[in-house]
């Protein structure tokens, strides 16, 4: 029988006083293009308010100005684009130095698909030695070419909701959703993975056959963008917590409880992505030791 860990609240790990930025980590966030802007921008925006000591941002040159102006915070690495406004592998020598120094990877929010991203997704796993977690349109690449993820030295760490999964191991949803901790673990387990397995009660299965379900969250997150948050908040955790194992399940709990903040102050009808992360700093001050 499969051990099944029920998560109600993140168990975060303390913050020393003597702390420096250095302490939190360095996480780079891969993502956005000329039409899904927002996208990078929620990313981002999400991991430097979970406290991550610096972020870099690499983003297609087309965006730059709009990027920086809603996250001044953020180091930018402009990276060329091609005519449909997606970025393209260039610059690669500045992009494999930041890439050997995070302790994590972002990648996929809002990148958008085509030859060039394909190209630069896989540039980023044979030069990622940390965390990489890949989510929505970096899923979407790899799903017909699975082999990228398996020849990866990075810990992998997927964020697919049910569609993607789907295209990840070719079932159909109906499939998936009849029993998601099956379809999460199976999959972690053959490519040595982790996978978050996005929806009501997230399913995380952790390559060493852990599994977590996640109680927090609410419908108001069922919308373009919670996702990119996810991406952004698990992307900080992962930073700065050696537990990978924690830092994943952390990082699903908390967008969850911020989910759940919002709603109770906005309604889960209104409620965007954005005020989401605007609900983190209160969650942190809720359960942060």
């Amino acid at each position: 029988m499969t051990d099944i860990t029920e998560v109600f609240t993140p168990d975060l790990p303390h913050r020393p006083a003597d702390s420096h930025k250095g302490t939190f980590g360095t996480t780079v966030l891969i993502n956005g293009c000329y039409s899904m802007v927002g996208a990078a921008i929620i990313c981002t925006r999400a991991a430097l308010k979970s406290g991550v000591g610096k972020a870099f941002a690499v983003i297609p040159d087309s965006v730059y100005g709009i990027f920086t102006a809603a996250v001044p915070e953020a180091i930018c690495l402009p990276i060329k684009h091609d005519r449909h406004g997606m970025s393209r592998l260039s610059n690669t020598e500045k992009l494999k130095e930041i890439l050997k120094k995070a302790d994590s990877v972002v990648i996929g929010c809002g990148l958008g698909q085509s030859k060039s991203t394909e190209k630069l997704l896989r540039f980023v796993i044979e030069n990622t030695k940390s965390r990489l977690i890949i989510d929505a349109d970096g899923i979407n690449l790899i799903s017909n070419n699975i082999g990228f993820i398996d020849k990866a030295n990075a810990d992998i760490i997927l964020t697919p909701h049910p569609a993607e999964m789907s295209r990840l191991c070719k079932k159909n949803v109906k499939e998936i959703e009849r029993d998601r901790v099956k379809t999460a673990m199976e999959f972690a387990a053959e490519h040595n993975v982790t996978v978050v397995l996005k929806g009501k009660d997230t399913v995380v299965a952790s390559k060493n056959g852990r599994v977590y379900i996640n109680k927090t969250g609410n419908s108001g997150m069922a919308t373009g963008g919670s996702g990119d948050a996810l991406a952004g908040i698990i992307g900080a955790m992962t930073a700065f917590d050696k537990d990978i194992d924690r830092a994943v399940i952390n990082g699903v709990c908390v967008h969850g409880l911020a989910g759940d903040f919002a709603a109770e102050k906005l309604s889960e009808t209104a409620m965007l992505p954005t005020d989401l992360i605007e609900q983190l700093p209160f969650v942190y001050k809720t359960y942060e030791r």
